[in-house]
């Protein structure tokens, strides 16, 4: 009997691996495929949302200094860089411009995108939660707030109803992993005690298959209610890419994290369909 695929989430809207990150192509792309996707986003000095990974305009912009001191009229000055660090056509990509695309789209698949804000919970003032908030709006089922924060997790959702939460457990383990069957059935009690109410965790794709060495499911361990696991991240130059997909395919991962959606899809397919 076959297994249904897992969802492609395209990182940080990436279609091909050497795709610069957050394109507004890719993103329509996304949307109108019905793909999972994931966006990071950074607060400016006026608590406007932009995406971008890094704190600093340096790597991904045509800017310099830290997002955090530049208002957004001078981040929509900029231009995006490509990996190379060329000048693309395009600013950088905010959250409402995101949301205005979701509402064009429309009837999405519940948490679809996922927003991941690299701002620390300690450092989420009032004005970036109501920004959140009043971006999302009545679009919020369609996103996921994911990260490795709970308490700031909870307190997106507060600020921005009906919007989906995810669990990211790596601080748990990426300095002290576990070393045997009991660590990885402890870590994952930990993940489900720490974030109860998650609709999707996720979980890095070698810490899965550690597991699945030492005879532990973590997949199965940590969606006890219903939660959804995406597993993070595999792309088409992974060594033993066949093996690693089968494995993260039995193991019931519902979602894997990928730079190569484009290249991967078929061979998911194929592989479940064979499961």
């Amino acid at each position: 009997m076959s297994r249904s695929a897992p969802r492609l989430k395209w990182h940080q809207l990436r279609r091909r691996r050497g795709d610069p990150a957050f394109l507004r192509g890719n993103l329509e792309l996304a949307l109108a495929a019905g793909a999972a996707c994931e966006i990071d986003l950074v607060a400016t000095a006026d608590a406007h949302l932009v995406c971008l990974h890094d704190l600093t305009l340096d790597a991904e912009t045509t800017g310099s200094g830290a997002v955090a001191a530049a208002d957004r009229a001078a981040v929509e000055r900029l231009r995006q860089r490509a990996p190379d660090g060329s000048p693309l056509p395009d600013p950088p990509l905010f959250l409402d411009e995101v949301v205005a695309a979701v509402r064009r789209h429309g009837g999405l698949p519940a948490g679809l995108v996922q927003l991941d804000l690299k701002v620390p919970n300690a450092q989420l003032a009032g004005p970036v939660l109501d920004r959140l908030g009043a971006a999302l709006g009545e679009t919020a089922s369609a996103f996921t707030a994911g990260g490795c924060e709970w308490a700031a997790i909870l307190r997106l959702a507060d600020a921005a109803p009906g919007l989906r939460r995810g669990f990211d457990p790596l601080d748990f383990h990426e300095h002290a992993p576990p070393r045997d069957a009991a660590g990885y059935r402890a870590l994952a009690e930990r993940t489900r005690a720490t974030a109860p109410g998650a609709a999707i965790y996720y979980l890095h794709a070698d810490l899965v298959l550690a597991g699945l060495d030492q005879g532990v499911n973590m997949v199965d361990l940590v969606r006890t209610g219903g939660a959804e696991v995406d597993a993070w991240t595999i792309d088409a130059d992974r060594g033993e890419l066949r093996g690693t997909l089968r494995r993260l395919i039995a193991a019931g991962c519902s979602q894997i994290t990928t730079n190569d959606p484009e290249a991967l899809a078929p061979l998911v397919a194929e592989l479940a369909a064979c499961s």
